[in-house]
């Protein structure tokens, strides 16, 4: 998730310590330093304060050609090459956003916000070792920093290691990053660890923050699903979609959770949609030709589960292949199909 916009805010935060300045985000609670072989040391310019004033605008590319004049004769100003970073991974040019943060890093090894931000654009590229590298360092420089906790509980989440995810997050929260986005990411990682009940507050913390926070929505409907408190369920997909219509996995989810309401036309048309942005998923084709066979399109239905054998044979999943086969045998059979259960 990118939170560019949001770390920087409004005010360009800049805190001498030794020889140097500090960019920082808006909520960090202690600065950290950045070695005095830079042009940091000097006061904020009214080239880089014009460039900053730009970035909080949403004016990227305007940012970056003044970055671009400014560093031309300012090359080591550690500060103007993560600025411009920003810029170009606001863009999505997340390559060149590394570069610019590898030159400040560089230039400036203690540099505290540099890993900070680049730890959150390798994540995003895919490369979750060294942004966990990036994020480790940036708390071994600043160990009260929230958005870095914030960041390296995203990487554990990624990686799989939910308890850690947890627990950064809830040091993110401690650190004052008391976010719609933090606690709602909390209660996500604490539902992965089969924790509903601790993570049903964090949930309703964040959706008290932020009514439509899309995660929050997205973990309570999943929680409510799950305990079969379908029409619940149904109100937060409902709502989620709402706010976002690209949010394929809530198409997925709501469909299910009609299917299991017996309002299969409902659950067909969700479910197709669900199908044609993730035709490789067999879990879609399987509850679709749930849909179908509740509406009586037997064939159809039986097109579906073989489809999503297909792919389950592919990815070696017998769990899978061993349920849609049952799933075949009873439609074929005229009984009663053993829906599979939603976690």
């Amino acid at each position: 998730m990118c939170r560019r916009s949001v770390l920087l805010g409004s005010v360009f935060m800049l805190t001498a310590l030794v020889a140097g300045l500090w960019l920082a985000p808006a909520v960090a609670a202690t600065p950290s330093p950045a070695p005095a072989a830079t042009d940091a040391a000097e006061p904020l310019s009214a080239p880089l304060e014009n460039a900053r004033r730009l970035f909080d605008a949403k004016e990227y590319a305007p940012a970056i050609a003044a970055l671009d004049t400014y560093l031309a004769d300012h090359p080591r100003d550690a500060r103007a090459f993560v600025l411009r970073g920003d810029a170009k991974a606001e863009l999505g040019r997340n390559q060149e956003a590394l570069s610019d943060y590898n030159s400040a890093i560089k230039i400036a090894p203690e540099y505290q916000y540099a890993y900070v931000t680049r730890c959150e654009t390798r994540r995003v590229t895919d490369n979750l070792a060294g942004a966990l590298e990036d994020c480790n360092n940036a708390l071994r420089l600043d160990d009260s920093d929230g958005l870095a906790y914030e960041d390296r509980a995203d990487v554990y989440y990624d990686l799989g290691d939910f308890g850690r995810s947890v627990a950064d997050f809830q040091n993110a929260i401690k650190f004052g990053r008391k976010t719609a986005y933090v606690y709602a990411s909390l209660c996500e990682s604490e539902r992965r660890l089969g924790k509903p009940h601790q993570a049903a507050p964090d949930c309703e913390t964040a959706l008290t923050i932020d009514p439509k926070d899309t995660v929050a929505l997205w973990t309570r409907g999943r929680m409510e699903l799950s305990a079969g408190h379908l029409t619940a369920a149904l109100g937060d997909f409902n709502t989620l979609l709402q706010v976002s219509k690209t949010s394929d996995s809530a198409y997925y989810y709501r469909g299910a959770a009609y299917n299991r309401l017996q309002k299969f036309e409902l659950a067909f048309d969700d479910l197709n949609v669900y199908v044609g942005r993730h035709p490789d998923d067999g879990d879609g084709y399987v509850e679709r030709g749930i849909a179908r066979a509740g509406l009586g399109q037997s064939a159809a239905a039986t097109a579906d589960f073989t489809a999503a054998l297909i792919r389950y044979r592919r990815n070696a999943d017998d769990g899978a292949v061993a349920r849609t086969n049952a799933l075949l045998a009873a439609l074929h059979n005229g009984a009663s199909l053993p829906l599979p259960g939603l976690q």
